[in-house]
């Protein structure tokens, strides 16, 4: 007896262990923005359809912006682009692009969206970690806003508002 509870136990063990890297296999090929969609040659990255979530959205900017990604900011940021800085400055597509901020982690909560139509807003927080005309971003909670439009398919980043960091209490 003793034999064979250690034998149905190893084969127990397999058995879930089987299952377990199939089902992890499974959920991460199947994923929303798993790994087989980036690599399709048809899908690229900066270009949201349909009805992305609130929290697609928020992120977007940032993600993009952490991968260093030129081309999908490119796609992503309508011709109309503004961004507003809590400093006051501003700039457009063109010059933001040429030496977009540095982001290397970010977290985003406290979002609010609105719509009408083929217009998207959306109000939220960003704790990041990022550099800004070569100057550190303080890792707190500051307000965004966004704002985003449908072109035919596509939702594209129209403006975009950074404020500065709300006054510690």
């Amino acid at each position: 007896m003793e034999a064979i509870a250690p034998r149905f136990s190893r084969r127990l063990t397999l058995v879930l262990a089987a299952v377990l890297l199939a089902a992890t296999f499974a959920f991460t090929t199947a994923a929303p923005g798993a790994d087989a969609r980036a690599g399709s040659s048809t899908a690229q990255t900066g270009v949201l359809k349909g009805w992305p979530t609130k929290q697609r959205l928020a992120t977007e900017f940032l993600r993009l912006l952490k991968n260093e990604d030129t081309d999908g900011l490119r796609r992503f940021l309508d011709p109309a682009f503004l961004l507003q800085r809590g400093d006051g400055s501003y700039l457009t597509k063109s010059e933001y692009l040429k030496d977009p901020s540095e982001v290397f982690a970010f977290k985003v909560r406290n979002i609010v969206a609105t719509h009408n139509g083929d217009v998207r807003v959306l109000r939220f927080e960003a704790k990041t970690d990022q550099i800004v005309n070569g100057n550190p971003v303080p890792g707190v909670w500051i307000p965004r806003l966004s704002t985003f439009k449908k072109t035919g398919k596509v939702w594209r980043l129209i403006a975009h508002a950074n404020f500065l960091p709300p006054v510690a209490t």
